[in-house]
This record gives structure tokens, sequence and C-alpha cells, in this order.
């Protein structure tokens, strides 16, 4: 263990510190509904935070559905694909999903961020990470807005991370898609 001036506290050696934006690629959204398309017609699913489960699923019984002119919008500003991490940007925290399966029938709203890794994390780990009580317990902390209290995110990128040695990294992300 090596002590770690910025965090004030010993991690082990040969980990670093860096902040989110270090191990993301880009972070995206899908767009809102008012102006730009309406709700409720043709079979795509649009998924919004509310239908993020706790246990990293998505509930696709409850949502809303557009077309395909309208998702062809909606996909032009989220570009999900397969190894993204969907985030609930909005309370509560900690909601979040790994793309495993190239979307076909579905996309993503406004509240919704899709994070690609960077080379330098993997999908597992920045899901590992965005679901633990530590970061649940600092984002809402910065959380801000009237009426739905959410995340920035610029402050999401800002956020310390605390990034394993490669194979370390590499072996949490194997053990994890086995569960």
């Amino acid at each position: 263990m090596v002590w770690n001036e910025r965090l004030k506290r010993e991690i082990p050696d040969e980990w670093a510190v860096l902040t989110l934006s270090d191990l993301v690629q880009h972070i995206n959204t899908g767009l809102n509904p008012r102006q730009n398309f309406k709700l409720g017609n043709g079979s795509i699913r649009y998924v919004t935070v509310k239908n993020l489960g706790k246990d990293g699923s998505i509930d696709y019984s409850s949502c809303d559905v557009i077309d395909e002119a309208a998702r062809a919008k909606v996909h032009a500003r989220s570009d999900i694909s397969t190894g993204d991490v969907l985030f609930a940007s909005i309370a509560p925290l900690g909601r979040c999903h790994v793309i495993m399966e190239e979307p076909q029938d579905w996309d993503i709203n406004e509240s919704v961020f899709s994070i690609r890794p960077s080379s330098l994390s993997t999908p597992e780990y920045l899901y590992g990470f965005l679901t633990s009580e530590h970061f649940v317990h600092g984002a809402t902390n910065q959380s801000t807005g009237s009426i739905f209290k959410g995340i920035r995110i610029n402050d999401l990128l800002d956020t310390d991370v605390i990034l394993p040695d490669r194979r370390t990294l590499e072996g949490y992300s194997i053990k994890a898609r086995m569960i």
C-alpha cells in the first residue's frame, strides 16, 4: 500500500487515481421528445431512468414507444452500442445497465447517459464504480436541480476513480461477466 496525497489515504501500489473522464471515451445522452418527436407511435422502446433497475436490468414492459424516424433522431445523439454503460443521471442515482447486445429495437432518453469506456477501463469496472455505495453517496450530494435532482456530465467526469493495475482490472472484468 502507498499513500495517495489526492485521496488522503493509502491505495494499493501500482494503482492510479484518475478522473472518470480519463476512463471514458465519450458520454452521450438520448433526446427529449418535446419538439423532436412524439411518444406513443411505433414499436421502438424508449428507455428512461424509470426503466433502469437497481439490479442492472432494463424493464422494457413500461417503456414508451417511438417510431423509426424518432429512433433515428435519438440514435444520432445517443449512439448506444454494445459495451456502453447506461447510467441514470437523475435520482435515485446508481441505476446502471451494461449493453451486452447491439440495441435493435430500443434507445434512450436525455436523462440516461450512455458511457463508453476508454481503453484504460472496462464496462464491468465502470458499472461497478457507478453502482458503488461510495460513488452514489458522493454523486447524490453533488446533485442539483429543482424538480429532479441529478448529476451533470461535467461533475460526473470530474469524479475521482481508483484504477487498479491492468491484471487486476482484467481479472475483475472476467469475474463480473460470469455473474
